[in-house]
């Protein structure tokens, strides 16, 4: 196999790593008894905890010698925290199948963005691959549903009770296509030092929702602060650090198309932990969501990236392209 096409691999099952440990996060949440703004905050700071640690280890903060810093790589953290953020403040201010559909037009921006700005190929594979996850989301969270007799709904709530809620969830999807856009910028910079930096500006994001907000911890008990731990490193510290390295390797339309893996890992979940039902249609846009993305991937490994394809540095002070 081409060098190339194993890098887009280790690329794929790092995505998809990725997407199946934030996937689990809903399921943490039951046995957690605080705020989801308090949980996204400490997801966080587990993950800047757990880099702090591997630099200290491995005396690797010799990397930030030279290091430039610049708004792309701030901004990247300021919407990591962001999308956490916002999208689990809205879940508790609208019905959870917009706050689930509302965030994950996310990875639409982004290729788009990323396809525009950075001349990232949108090829049909990659149009039909994330046409066909993001209708088996709609169809696994249950924005389309079907009833025998009444033929396909929508069932996306429009209440004006729901619009404040609606309009953060929108916000997160925002945040979450512009996290995964911003980080194809600056690709230059080693993997583990842009996770930390993403963790510190997140956490500093997050920080000041939670002092501004000042969320009501008194109901924790012990097991709730257990179960926040392991969540805070296995949904947020190893989820966004693979995101990270994803973010380095794939293409924002390669990432868009695998990010949609979350949903599925949720459902799996749902199902053997809490013994919730599955229909005929969300089993449907699980297979939608796989074929798409295995699409993608067979699709990226056999084509090599072509020659000329444009990377930017940083889009507030180099410019929104520069040429490698």
């Amino acid at each position: 196999m081409h060098a190339a096409s194993r890098q887009k691999l280790i690329g794929f099952a790092t995505m998809f790593l990725s997407s199946s440990l934030m996937g689990g996060i809903g399921a943490f949440a039951r046995y957690i008894e605080a705020p989801g703004i308090f949980i996204s905050f400490c997801r966080n700071l587990a993950g800047l905890i757990l880099m702090t640690l591997i630099f200290v280890a491995g005396h690797k903060y010799v990397k930030f010698k030279g290091f430039r810093m610049t708004p792309a790589i701030i901004f990247s953290g300021v919407f990591l925290g962001l999308l956490s953020g916002l999208y689990v403040m809205s879940t508790q201010m609208t019905t959870l199948a917009n706050a689930a559909f509302l965030i994950y037009t996310g990875p639409i921006y982004s290729t788009i963005l990323a396809s525009i700005f950075l001349k990232e190929p949108f090829t049909k594979v990659t149009a039909f691959s994330l046409s066909s996850v993001f209708v088996g989301c709609l169809l696994i969270i249950g924005i389309i549903n079907y009833a025998s007799g009444e033929g396909l709904s929508v069932s996306l709530d429009l209440d004006p009770q729901y619009f404040a809620g609606n309009m953060v969830a929108l916000a997160s999807g925002v945040a979450y296509g512009l996290f995964l856009f911003i980080s194809r910028y600056r690709t230059d910079v080693d993997s583990d030092l842009r996770a930390h930096t993403n963790f510190i500006f997140a956490v500093i994001t997050l920080g000041i929702l939670v002092i501004a907000i000042r969320p009501d911890l008194s109901g924790m008990t012990a097991r709730g602060w257990i179960v926040l731990v392991i969540a805070a490193f296995v949904t947020g510290a190893a989820a966004f650090y693979f995101l990270t390295v994803a973010s380095k390797i794939l293409l924002a339309g390669e990432l868009a198309t695998i990010s949609y893996q979350e949903t599925i890992m949720a459902t799996i979940l749902g199902i053997v932990l809490f013994s919730e039902g599955i229909t005929g249609m969300q089993m449907l846009g699980g297979a939608l969501i796989i074929f798409g993305g295995l699409a993608q991937i067979l699709f990226s490994t056999r084509k090599t990236r072509p020659a000329g394809i444009a990377t930017a540095e940083d889009p507030l002070t180099e410019g929104l392209v520069a040429q490698r």
